[in-house]
């Protein structure tokens, strides 16, 4: 396992397992047809390069599940995304990436980190779990602005 740390994460990562876990599983249009996850798909080419190679990091192919969704239409015409992935791995420490919205409450909201632009965190609780995803498992969680690219 290999450790590092994005902003106030420290993890490990066996980046070769998770490499291999993308590499068997399918494409995010595979699994859904909707125009929102093909533009995503497409704008995975034109990400930033550090957020490419963050990626790249931790082992993940942005194009495979995970979760897609796109939130809304900003007024610049790019497009809010949040998506979620699995990494073989283990949070060493970190904040809690999900709170209650207030003391005893069930709704909970997300306390992303600023990453080059974009709003990410990590956690142990997974959302979805693939057949055939190793254990121990994290959560890599991910919004961003991203284009329009379907004519």
């Amino acid at each position: 396992m290999k450790q590092i740390t994005i902003g106030s994460w420290t993890i490990e990562v066996d980046v070769n397992k998770t490499k291999e876990f993308y590499r068997k599983h399918h494409l995010i249009t595979e699994g859904c047809d909707c125009d929102f996850c093909a533009n995503f798909v497409l704008a995975c080419d034109k990400f930033p390069p550090a957020i490419k190679e963050l990626f790249n990091l931790l082992g993940i192919d942005p194009r495979k599940e995970g979760e897609v969704s796109e939130y809304m239409e900003n007024k610049d015409g790019t497009h809010l995304y949040g998506a979620f992935y699995h990494i073989v791995g283990r949070i060493i420490e970190g904040p809690k990436l999900w709170m209650p919205t207030e003391e005893g409450s069930e709704v909970s909201s997300p306390t992303f980190e600023k990453y080059y632009g974009v709003e990410l965190g990590f956690c142990e609780g997974l959302s979805l779990f693939f057949e055939g995803l190793p254990i121990p498992t994290i959560q890599f969680e991910i919004q961003m602005n991203i284009p329009w690219l379907l004519s």
